[in-house]
């Protein structure tokens, strides 16, 4: 049982951004990526099981439901 929530949220969330407008930035310069895959803002996230998201080259989180 999932739920759903907003990739800024996630990234301040998981501490792979000190803020949302760190993590805007961040997003804006295409570094943010779900499941390996480029996300925009406006990306919401469905957490059905695992989620993998990776705030640049080196810093990665894991969203479970």
């Amino acid at each position: 049982m999932g739920g759903q929530i907003g990739l800024v949220d996630a990234l301040v969330g998981l501490g792979l951004c000190a803020s949302k407008n760190e993590a805007r930035r961040l997003i804006a310069q295409g570094g943010a990526r779900v499941d390996g895959e480029v996300a925009g803002e406006d990306a919401t996230i469905a957490v059905a099981s695992e989620v993998r998201i990776s705030a640049g080259k080196k810093k990665h989180g894991l969203l479970t439901a």
